[in-house]
């Protein structure tokens, strides 16, 4: 899409009451053409952050930027900027396709083209038999497909999503994600997604910004921020997880109370230094047997078993540690609660978070 455009946020706060920011300091930049999520908690301040870029709250502090060109007191209506919300927001007075063609008639576009624009836009999101049906005639994915269409006919500089699919029930929002990642992929425009869905943050971005408290504690690709979280609250937000508190030792082992040494990758990092060690359930193998500890193996009493159909979640516990394994439905040995069993792990799998 010729109209992709770069945005950069430098030192972007907002504050409603006095000493209370709601976004603090927040620095960003994206590049054209970027699908990037803003994954967080309710009341981390994404969504205002969100806003600012939008212009429907102005920074306190601060500069956000599309193109190089700074927008912070230029009012929405004037940044090109395509939205789309959670509840749609279409006119239910109009029908589809004049739901689509309503920002080209602000625009002063002419009828002929801006009918060839709204007729690309809805058969592109798929919904071009559906153009004369009011939006109580469409169905909630249907409804969001429109809106989408609308924040695109007009070419904008960039399309700001917020959490537009978290009405839809699993399979729809599935569908959806698919669908935006087909769109951007083909358009290529600059897209900024909020969500507090993790999987779909996963799923959909080239890279996601954590929020916490007001501000950003990492931005990184999918992988970086599962596998690599710079923090506790990252690692802990992001995936499900073992989180153990530590002292490193030489060669990568690190003591945790009632566990024992552990072996890490963290050979970089010197000994005596508290840190927390992250290790993901599905890192984690699992037998019957009770295995022979070591920094690389131990075993746990199983607490609960928890079957989610493709997969199983372990529940274990040692020496008051709760841990958690998870393993493909295939492989999950015959437990029953208040069955001892070992665990394995590798330690480049282990990821060490120094404090």
């Amino acid at each position: 899409m010729e109209t992709a455009r770069s945005l950069s946020l430098k030192s972007v706060t907002k504050s409603y009451l006095p000493g209370q920011n709601a976004v603090e300091a927040i620095d960003l930049d994206v590049a054209p053409g970027e699908f990037i999520s803003f994954l967080g908690p309710s009341g981390s301040g994404k969504t205002t952050t969100l806003m600012m870029i939008a212009g429907f709250a102005r920074p306190t502090r601060g500069e956000i930027s599309i193109a190089g060109r700074q927008i912070d007191a230029v009012e929405p209506y004037d940044r090109n900027i395509g939205m789309v919300f959670q509840n749609y927001a279409l006119f239910p007075h109009m029908n589809a396709a004049q739901n689509v063609g309503f920002p080209l008639r602000m625009r002063g576009v002419a009828k002929v083209p801006a009918q060839a624009k709204v007729k690309a836009a809805l058969a592109m999101v798929g919904l071009a038999e559906y153009a004369g049906r009011a939006p109580a005639e469409l169905s909630g994915g249907q409804q969001q497909r429109v809106a989408l269409a609308r924040a695109l006919v007009f070419q904008p500089d960039l399309v700001l999503l917020d959490e537009p699919l978290g009405a839809l029930d699993k399979t729809l929002r599935e569908q959806m994600q698919m669908e935006l990642k087909r769109i951007h992929r083909e358009l290529g425009v600059t897209m900024v997604y909020v969500t507090h869905d993790q999987t779909e943050a996963m799923a959909m971005s080239d890279r996601i910004a954590v929020f916490n408290r007001g501000r950003i504690e990492q931005i990184g690709t999918p992988s970086e921020v599962y596998f690599t979280p710079k923090t506790r609250f990252v690692a802990s937000f992001v995936g499900d997880s073992n989180l153990l508190s530590g002292k490193t030792r030489e060669g990568g082992l690190v003591d945790v109370a009632g566990v024992g040494p552990i072996a890490t990758s963290a050979g970089h990092v010197p000994p005596g230094k508290d840190v927390s060690i992250l290790v993901r359930p599905e890192t984690i193998r699992i037998s019957s047997e009770r295995a022979e500890l070591s920094p690389w193996r131990n075993s746990i009493t199983v607490e609960e078993i928890v079957n989610y159909g493709d997969s199983v979640l372990v529940l274990g516990r040692k020496a008051g540690q709760e841990l958690r394994v998870r393993v493909p439905s295939m492989e999950m040995p015959d437990l029953r609660r208040g069955d001892e069993c070992g665990i394995e792990w590798a330690p480049t799998r282990i990821h060490v978070i120094e404090h």
